[in-house]
């Protein structure tokens, strides 16, 4: 999510909170002044500080339960996920911007929970009945969650908000000790906060130091194969080889923006209007009636004329269909396989096509309508460039991971029955900064269902 978003999010729900606030308050003054003091003579004085502590208890609660409930739909299937730190893999394992902000906001959601109940009550000043509320409370919306279909229960989840929590309730207690116990004792208070901006620290700087990325293949826990059939057609090589890894063009969002412009002056369209919207990993371009969503990763991109709404599309024979494509500035490669899909639709393919240091993979797809133009493209086809040669593990080893469940599969309750390997070849998948890594893939009959199980070479 942009920083936008999030801001809207949480002035949306302050919104809320805050006429929940007001709500909540005029009950309050017609039960406590009219009927408790006026009507029954009650005698009993509520402290400001106490109004206020329970108003913004009252007002973080209703935030909470906006963002947690309010701001889903009930289209979740339920379940459990109990694979403690699976989510912190999953972030690794894709580095992807979206991932760490819901980790990272898991935590922060929870922190003025520990800062408000020992302010509220001297109680709550004792870690245990602090920690035991919030473990109480999350364990509550993760129930809910499941039962109402707006989530699924996950550890990670209860893991992040308690850990929201203690770090809260050290802040706020390192705060009140320092001038009662000095400096010295109140760092203990904030020994979690610390410990994570140091974990949390060592971690990017490890991965923006390391050479290549990371890949969204690497399962975020095992597959149990303890019941599993497993038959195999392929006959496995146990040497180790060499061979090329490449990179893909990455971009930068001011890169990106300069291709979307560059894409638009050649249908002589005005760019000066043009809108952006830029995400960490990606960026959305729009002039009204076209817009394209460009991939800052690998550079691939999707396009689409919104006239093609009320058009219909045509046949054309593939030199017509090229030479539209290069007027819009893309290069179709030799070697690459075009088809029909359907009629306007047409694709062409490049299968790891080696041009001296370079590798093109993926595919152009492309909509030829009526009125004799392209309307809607979705360019995967790139060309990579060879960065160096790298040894990888055998197919053995490649093999030896699935029958010990090192790969991304999830099947129901965990446990996979049926496994059938037709066919090993070297592929190769696109890392979290652009590398595209060699990896094995496995041709493989699942519990019945055909699909690729792809092993990292490296």
């Amino acid at each position: 999510m942009r920083l936008q978003e999030i801001i809207e999010i949480i002035r949306e729900n302050f919104t809320l909170a805050l006429v929940g606030v007001i709500v909540v308050g005029i009950i309050f003054f017609l039960g406590y002044f009219v009927v408790y003091r006026k009507l029954s003579g009650g005698r009993k004085r509520i402290s400001k500080k106490q109004l206020v502590l329970t108003s913004l208890f009252i007002g973080y609660f209703i935030m909470v339960m906006g963002v947690t409930f309010l701001n889903r739909d009930s289209t979740y299937p339920g379940g459990v996920n109990l694979t403690l730190f699976s989510s912190y893999r999953e972030a690794w394992n894709s580095f992807s911007v979206r991932e760490w902000q819901f980790l990272y906001l898991n935590i922060l959601m929870f922190v003025p929970f520990g800062i408000l109940l020992p302010l509220w009550h001297a109680r709550f000043r004792k870690a245990r009945w602090t920690i035991g509320m919030a473990a109480v409370f999350t364990l509550s919306i993760e129930a809910f969650q499941l039962l109402t279909g707006f989530g699924v229960f996950e550890l990670d989840d209860l893991f992040n908000n308690l850990l929201g929590a203690i770090i809260g309730y050290g802040i706020i207690m390192g705060i009140l000790m320092i001038k009662d116990k000095g400096i010295k004792h109140s760092l203990l208070y904030f020994s979690p906060l610390l410990l994570v901006v140091l974990l949390s620290g060592s971690m990017f700087v490890y991965y923006y130091t390391k050479e290549f990325g990371n890949l969204i293949i690497v399962p975020n826990y095992k597959t149990n194969m303890a019941s599993a059939t497993i038959t195999n057609d392929v006959q496995l090589d146990d040497q180790r080889k060499n061979v090329p890894i490449y990179k893909a063009p990455s971009y930068t969002k001011t890169s990106g923006e300069v291709h979307a412009v560059d894409f638009f002056k050649r249908q002589h369209l005005d760019t000066e209007e043009m809108e952006v919207i830029s995400y960490p990993d990606e960026g959305i371009y729009r002039i009204q009636g076209y817009s394209i969503w460009f991939q800052f990763l690998d550079g691939s991109y999707s396009y689409t004329d919104f006239s093609s709404l009320d058009a219909a599309p045509k046949d054309v024979d593939e030199k017509t269909l090229k030479d539209s494509v290069t007027a819009l500035g893309i290069d179709i490669p030799e070697d690459t396989d075009f088809q029909k899909v359907d009629t306007g639709f047409y694709e062409w393919t490049a299968d790891k096509i080696v041009n001296g240091h370079q590798l093109i993979d993926g595919s152009l797809s492309v909509h030829y309508y009526s009125d004799d133009t392209v309307k809607n493209i979705d360019n995967q086809l790139i060309t990579y460039d060879k960065v160096k040669d790298v040894q990888i593990k055998s197919e053995q080893e490649a093999y030896d991971e699935i029958l010990a469940g090192k790969f991304k599969y999830y099947p129901e309750n965990n446990r996979l029955e049926t496994l059938h390997i037709d066919q090993v070849e070297v592929s190769y998948y696109l890392d979290s900064k652009g590398y595209y890594q060699p990896v094995y893939a496995f041709q493989s009959i699942i519990d019945g269902r055909e699909m690729t199980i792809y092993i990292p070479g490296m």
